[in-house]
């Protein structure tokens, strides 16, 4: 059966003497606390207190009942459940159990039972056929019938109504606590008189051939189903392969408050006083002195990843495995220098440790201790083609060769100092580093001398295939070769800080310190970084495996690089590589130690790490990998404005006005929920993932409506990507002021008023001109009544009375011809005048159409042999305004008459376009164009004719355009707006009042 069965397998009467009854009769426990990882919750952490029974849903989620109500918990956060729809009976929850079908269902301690699907809650009471007692169980048969266990007798559940069970199914009306359904479909039942069984497709159930008495039901590994008889304190077969027989460690139990039997087949007992992990080889024990949440262990529940959950009266805890063993070495022996022996062991201080796969390490002193100062302090050992094994000490070495233990002293010159490093050199001898003096060597006569280079080594590391190399403070390493000492520093590349730690594989030269690692390659040191800037800080154990994984013991933890990645970085120099941190949650605690010991990092015979740290000695097989997170997809909590999310069912539709999003999401992932990592991705928003670590919040703002859609995804507890996405569809809906019909008229309402601006400015200044023209007009009037009135008149006089004088003399006179002849000339000037003034008044021409005007005017101007004008016409003809009329006209008529007068046009032609928008007049010629230099000035000097054109286009507000090259002709456009051009409806004169 599965393990998320077993929640609720606790006993009424144990559960009351856990929380009501006085303590039992101390005892001494056996065994050391439990070697699993542990992490406890408490109230301050959110957890609650004196939790009944404990499950874990199909979607991951931890669920715990007891007198504090519901809650889930997804690893990080603990949370009390609220149904969507209507609130649960009670909050006193007696049972929690999760169905493979992915509803959860819970029992009341009051009476009655609920069903939780999709958030929403259906509650069962009274009404309902349940009696008005405690719920204890509720599973499932092999048929798929619901069956409640209660202290009134076995219900089933049937249309939605529960029954009692008849006499048919052959079960006693007895007080049930326990039931559970076998990995073969069969249910179990155990109550006061004896435990029961349905079989699949069965209609009434047998009973078990021992009287169980009351207890809890277990479903093995091997499918056999165990019953723990209470009364009698001791475990039933009921069925399955095997004999009755369990380890005598099982026996003796005392009274215990809760039991599981985990996956691998070892016991967990919960007590008054604490909790018990029984294997069949040894009991071990772990109270709230080291370290569980509380005193009263009321459950336990194995989940799906092999995590053991085990609730207190005061909190939650959680058990499991470690991927570092964790060896208890004597006080003396933590932090001291290392070394890897040939079986497999290691020397730690001055301790030799065999640690196998089972059972606890055999751990045997080098010399007896003396228990004072730093006599027995070792930081480094070292052994010498002999065989036999050096330590490094204060003021002396120690030389260990079988039963021969032995200190050497160091010389006086010398004094006692700390040995910091020591290395045996191929010809038998010993070099040994001695703080703030240098490097000294150690002959075969016991003599002591001075070598190497000035300055005091920090570490040394010695092979055949790499030489002897040392670490200089401090920040230097130096490769000593035939004599021959070469160093290296910043200026080859090295920049590690203090050099804490060198490591020799092959021709590999890999070198720790304070700021990271380095590679030596080609002489030169090679810095190597991590993702995410990862710089591999305070490294002072490097091992390099047969396969190229690089592992380093650093202070933020134990690192592996795959042989793939250091392969990339020494091909790519800017290359990052990716890695894998083991920390406090693979079990490993403190930091690496710095400068001494050095190495703190060893690989030992049987391919096992033996890692130094500031807590203790750990053991670690690098071929155990991190165990696989389930296949969960991330869950989408809330969603909604922040501070205001509602839980997500089905697409979303905000209202108007909203544009902050807050997201809330996890993924229930129990065994190591920090590990994992999330990204997420809102179309229309982002252009890529998200990778926002392990923040279990996603905030958006300056939302526009529309439709979008949120893409999450979660990582593994080694941080790869897995396919499954979560999405949640949602629409902001716009506001009036967003929508599109809104916009679409309020651009409408803008044009409509910037329409009729323009018309109204427009408007304005056609009437500012008319009041100018007309203004003109009667000016022009004036003028040609008093040219009329004055000059025409006297002149006309004149004429007359030389006119009189003239007709005195005789006939033939040449004075009368000559005068006849000057007094026609006058009357021509003053018919000249008289036309003149004429065309002041506009009395004639607007009467006539424009193009009829341009006709009459260039006939006139026409002379000798040139040709008249041609004539195009497109648009509806129309009026032009009275008020501008005339400045028209004159405008094209010089226009005509330059072609006539300076071009020497074969071929003139006016063009009128009477658009709906604008009155346009084109002259063209192909005479001989208009001088650049008389363009560019704007006219000949001292001729006025196209500078009046100019000007009397920008008078009337009209756009005079004049194209011309030196023998391609002249091309004259002007360019009126309608509103201007054209008499308005009713304006008879043309000008607008």
């Amino acid at each position: 059966m599965e393990s998320s069965l077993l929640s609720y397998r606790s006993l009424v009467s144990v559960l009351v003497l856990l929380f009501c009854c006085a303590s039992s009769q101390a005892r001494s426990w056996p065994g050391a606390q439990i070697n699993l990882h542990h992490t406890s919750w408490t109230a301050r952490d959110g957890a609650p207190a004196m939790v009944l029974s404990m499950t874990q849903s199909k979607d991951g989620w931890l669920w715990l009942g007891g007198p504090a109500g519901l809650h889930r918990f997804d690893g990080i956060r603990f949370e009390q459940f609220t149904p969507a729809n209507t609130p649960l009976l009670t909050r006193n929850v007696s049972l929690v159990n999760a169905f493979v079908d992915g509803s959860l269902w819970i029992g009341y301690r009051t009476g009655g039972a609920a069903r939780i699907e999709h958030g929403r809650i259906r509650n069962y009471s009274e009404p309902d056929g349940l009696p008005k007692r405690a719920v204890w169980g509720i599973e499932q048969d092999g048929n798929g019938r619901t069956w409640a266990a209660t202290a009134q007798g076995m219900y089933y559940l049937e249309n939605d109504r529960w029954h009692a069970s008849p006499t048919s199914w052959r079960l006693p009306a007895d007080t049930y606590k326990t039931l559970m359904r076998d990995r073969d479909g069969v249910l179990w039942a155990q109550g006061d008189s004896g435990v029961y069984f349905l079989r699949p497709g069965n209609t009434h159930f047998g009973k078990a051939p021992i009287d169980s008495g009351t207890g809890v039901l277990f479903n093995l590994a091997d499918g056999a189903v165990v019953s723990w008889n209470a009364a009698r304190a001791r475990f039933n077969r009921l069925s399955g392969p095997g004999q009755d027989s369990y380890p005598s460690l099982w026996e003796r139990l005392g009274d215990p408050t809760s039991l599981l039997i985990d996956h691998r087949g070892n016991l967990w007992v919960g007590h008054k006083d604490g909790l018990e992990y029984r294997t069949r080889d040894r009991a071990y024990l772990t109270t709230p002195p080291q370290g569980l949440s509380g005193p009263a262990v009321g459950a336990i529940f194995e989940d799906r990843e092999g995590n053991v959950w085990a609730a207190t009266s005061t909190g939650i805890d959680r058990f499991r495995g470690r991927r570092f063993a964790r060896i208890e070495v004597p006080e003396s022996a933590i932090g001291a220098a290392i070394l890897a022996d040939d079986n497999g062991g290691a020397w730690v201080g001055g301790f030799h440790i065999a640690a196998g796969d089972a059972g606890d390490p055999r751990i045997t002193p080098l010399w007896p201790a003396r228990r004072e100062g730093w006599a027995d302090m070792l930081t480094s050992f070292t052994r010498s083609s002999d065989g036999t094994l050096w330590g490094a000490s204060y003021g002396a070495l120690r030389r260990i060769q079988g039963a021969d233990n032995r200190r050497i002293e160091l010389p006086a010159s010398i004094g006692e100092r700390v040995i910091t490093s020591v290395a045996a050199d191929r010809n038998g001898e010993l070099l040994a580093a001695i703080q703030q003096m240098g490097l000294y060597r150690l002959d075969s006569s016991g003599g002591w001398g001075k070598t190497g280079e000035n300055g005091e080594v920090n570490v040394m590391a010695r092979s055949d295939a790499a030489g002897l190399w040392l670490g200089y403070f401090p920040g230097r390493v130096v490769h000593a070769e035939d004599g021959k000492w070469q160093s290296y520093g910043a200026a080859e590349g090295l920049a590690i800080g203090l050099v804490m730690s060198l490591h020799l594989h092959g021709k590999h030269v890999w070198a720790g310190g304070d700021n990271g690692l380095a590679l030596f390659e080609a002489g030169r040191f090679k810095q190597v970084s991590g993702i995410n800037g990862e710089s591999f800080d305070g490294i002072s154990g490097i091992v390099e495996m047969e396969n190229g994984d690089l592992w380093l013991n650093a202070t933020a933890g134990l690192f592996r690089i795959a042989g793939g990645e250091v392969a990339k970085a020494r091909r790519e120099p800017a290359y990052r590589v990716h890695f894998e941190r083991l920390d406090q949650s693979d079990g490993l605690e403190g930091s690496a130690p710095r400068i001494t010991p050095s190495p703190s990092l060893v690989l030992s015979s049987d391919l096992r790490l033996w890692i130094v740290r500031s807590t203790g000695l750990f053991r670690l097989d690098p071929e155990e990998q991190l165990p696989q997170s389930p296949a969960l997809p991330p869950i989408i909590k809330t969603i909604g404005a922040p501070g205001e999310g509602k839980a997500l069912q089905g697409d979303v539709q905000f209202a108007p006005g909203v544009t902050s999003l807050q997201v809330d999401y996890t993924v229930p992932l129990l065994a190591m929920p920090e590990r994992v990592r999330f990204r997420y991705w809102l179309d229309g928003v982002d252009k890529e993932w998200q990778d926002v670590g392990t923040r279990r919040s996603a905030y958006y703002s300056n939302l526009a409506p529309g439709d979008y859609q949120f893409r999450l995804a979660a990582s593994d507890y080694n941080g790869k990507w897995g396919d499954q996405h979560t999405v949640a569809r949602f629409t902001i809906v716009p506001t009036m002021a967003q929508t599109w019909w809104f916009k679409v008229l309020c651009v409408a309402l803008l044009l409509s008023g910037a329409y009729i601006a323009y018309r109204w400015h427009v408007n304005r200044l056609a009437r500012q001109m008319a009041y100018r023209l007309q203004a003109r007009m009667h000016e022009r009037e004036r003028i040609a009544r008093e040219l009329h009135d004055t000059l025409l008149q006297s002149v006309q006089s004149l004429i007359l009375h030389i006119h009189a004088a003239v007709t005195k003399l005789p006939a033939k006179d040449i004075l009368r011809i000559q005068l006849e002849t000057a007094l026609q000339q006058a009357d021509d000037v003053v018919d000249e005048g008289r036309e003149r003034i004429r065309e002041l008044r506009g009395a004639d021409d607007h009467r006539l159409s424009f193009p009829d005007a341009v006709l009459a005017a260039a006939a006139r101007l026409r002379v000798g042999e040139a040709g008249a004008i041609r004539m195009k016409m497109s648009g509806v003809l129309r009026l032009i305004d009275g008020a501008i009329y005339q400045d028209v006209l004159a405008i094209v008529i010089e226009a005509i008459a330059n072609a006539y007068r300076h071009a020497g046009a074969g071929r003139i032609e006016v063009e009128f376009q009477y658009g709906m928008r604008e009155f346009r007049c084109v002259v063209r010629d192909d005479g001989v164009g208009i001088p650049v230099e008389v363009l560019s000035e704007g006219g000949r000097q001292d001729h006025w004719g196209m500078r009046g054109m100019a000007e009397r286009s920008a008078r009337i507000g009209a756009k005079l355009t004049v194209l011309s090259s030196a023998g391609h002709g002249t091309q004259w456009q002007l360019t009126l707006p309608a509103a201007l051009a054209y008499t308005r409806k009713g304006d008879q004169n043309g000008i607008f009042r």
